[in-house]
């Protein structure tokens, strides 16, 4: 088990997840989201090879519609 932030808070996932595993896991509709890890974007097509490290920052920005 590792400790990263996500959207500020401190959560342990399992070792090895992928940036896509953590995403299905917190219930986030991938089409609607930008992911964001230490400060960088990571592009949509490289989250199932993007494993997650201890102690990373990750921020999750879900996209909302309205008007």
């Amino acid at each position: 088990m590792i400790q990263i932030w996500l959207n500020s808070n401190s959560i342990t996932i399992k070792s090895n997840s992928t940036l896509a595993d953590l995403i299905k896991s917190q219930g986030y509709e991938d089409s609607k989201i930008a992911a964001e890890v230490d400060m960088q974007i990571i592009p949509r097509a490289n989250w199932s090879d993007f494993t997650i490290k201890d102690g990373m920052k990750i921020e999750i920005v879900e996209f909302v519609g309205g008007g």
